[in-house]
């Protein structure tokens, strides 16, 4: 920060008023009123007043003075609180005793009379330029206090910001210690519900295979027909885009979705499951939703089941639904059914000539485009009808063979799953199995 330069100020005191002019001229000539200001005094005491006075820059004195003499003059400057350049002159001879003597009373420089003008400029141009070294070391000083001070503010924040952080880092490892014990528990809650979740899926995985058993039992002459109107659904579904929850509700009501013929009687099954005849007559897809709905679970798949026989047209049974308002699952089981039955009861027909007899009825009872996918699993798939089977008895079963059906015992149950491939354990519980348990008809056994 600059500051407007002042006059200095210099104080001459001599009883000799011819010198006291001498010296104001040689300055105020040199320097000028505004770089140097002259006072004088004709006494010490009148000098000291001064000093007091005026506060001068520097003081040029003579040491022969009548009531107090220059060194003593310096001294009492020199014991105030005041700080200015003293110089002080002397006309005798022992010059260099009075400028040892000068010295030790204080005194910055020391002139011999007479006064020469060179040596005075210099020795005040050389404490002039002392004071305003001075002057701007003290500027200087002051500017790095008030740095300092800024730094020491600084510092002082700082430390409170370090103190708040070390508070809040408390703080957070309180908190994070709490989160990790609760993520903890989490976990473990979570491992139960997973744990849970399992045997929820597991039973009820159980429970689809128990009733798709015991449809199996009573249809002897179409077995394995749930399971393949499953598969096929699921490919249909598959190339419609159907979410994983929807394909995973069309499979379960494909594997179910003749439950309600098992409570009819025998005629009514048969008359059921010509597929032809059982859309306008049978009502055994309603039996099927009123046995599953009352299970937990079970809602959605009985919904689809329910609407099976509803025709595209909307002449079906039971809510003469049409179009997009029958549910996808049951347009899709629904051509999906009626397709593994046909070719069943009519081995004469090829695979086309079934789809093709399916399609007079598209845009009737079937849904165009689900039909249209069904053409192309026919096209891509035909290994899936066509494989190469042979009948088995329960002991002439051998290790390798693989099953081409599921094999049920006579109570229901589904020992064994299509494409079990047979070992000397599996063979050995199967054999067990039958002696308790008698296994139901003979076995289809995939070759080659």
């Amino acid at each position: 920060m600059n500051h407007p330069l002042q006059a200095k100020k210099i104080l001459c005191i001599d009883d000799d008023q011819d010198l006291i002019k001498l010296v104001s001229d040689l300055l105020s000539k040199s320097y000028g009123k505004e770089v140097l200001e002259i006072h004088h005094a004709l006494s010490s005491q009148e000098g000291l007043d001064l000093v007091e006075k005026t506060s001068p820059d520097i003081v040029l004195s003579d040491i022969n003075l009548p009531e107090m003499d220059g060194f003593e003059v310096c001294r009492k400057i020199r014991a105030s609180s005041l700080r200015p350049a003293v110089i002080l002159m002397s006309a005798y001879d022992s010059e260099s005793d009075n400028a040892t003597r000068a010295s030790e009373a204080g005194a910055d420089a020391f002139l011999s009379k007479p006064i020469k003008k060179g040596e005075l400029l210099f020795v005040v141009n050389f404490v002039l330029r002392a004071a305003q070294l001075n002057n701007a070391l003290h500027e200087k000083n002051a500017q790095l206090e008030e740095s300092l001070g800024r730094v020491k503010s600084f510092h002082e924040k700082l430390e409170t910001l370090n103190e708040e952080v070390r508070n809040d880092k408390a703080r957070m490892d309180s908190n994070l210690s709490e989160m990790v014990a609760l993520n903890s528990r989490l976990e473990d809650k979570n491992a139960q519900i997973t744990s849970m979740m399992q045997e929820v899926e597991s039973r009820f995985e159980s429970t689809v295979g128990l009733l798709s058993s015991i449809i199996e039992l009573r249809q002897a002459d179409h077995q394995g027909h749930s399971e393949r109107v499953a598969e096929i659904a699921c490919i249909i579904g598959e190339k419609l885009g159907l979410s994983d929850h929807q394909l995973q509700n069309i499979k379960i009501a494909a594997r179910l979705h003749e439950l309600g013929i098992i409570s009819l009687p025998s005629v009514k099954q048969e008359q059921a499951l010509d597929e032809e005849q059982g859309r306008a007559k049978s009502n055994h897809p309603l039996v099927g939703e009123m046995l599953l709905k009352s299970f937990p679970g079970f809602e959605m798949v009985a919904g689809i089941i329910r609407h099976l026989h509803e025709n595209v047209d909307g002449s079906g049974l039971p809510d003469n639904l049409h179009g997009d308002r029958i549910p996808i699952g049951s347009r899709v089981i629904s051509v999906a059914s009626f397709f593994d039955h046909e070719r069943i009861t009519h081995p004469d027909k090829s695979l086309h000539q079934v789809v093709e007899l399916m399609r007079e009825k598209g845009g009737v009872w079937f849904d165009e485009q689900v039909l249209s996918y069904l053409q192309d699993f026919v096209d891509s798939e035909d290994q899936f009808f066509q494989e190469s089977t042979m009948d088995c008895s329960v002991f002439g079963l051998k290790e390798g063979m693989e099953l081409a059906s599921d094999i049920y015992s006579e109570s229901g149950i589904n020992l064994l799953r299509k494409g079990t491939i047979m070992n000397r354990e599996v063979l050995a519980k199967v054999l067990k199995f039958h002696n308790v348990d008698p296994i139901v008809g003979p076995l289809k056994i995939r070759q080659g």
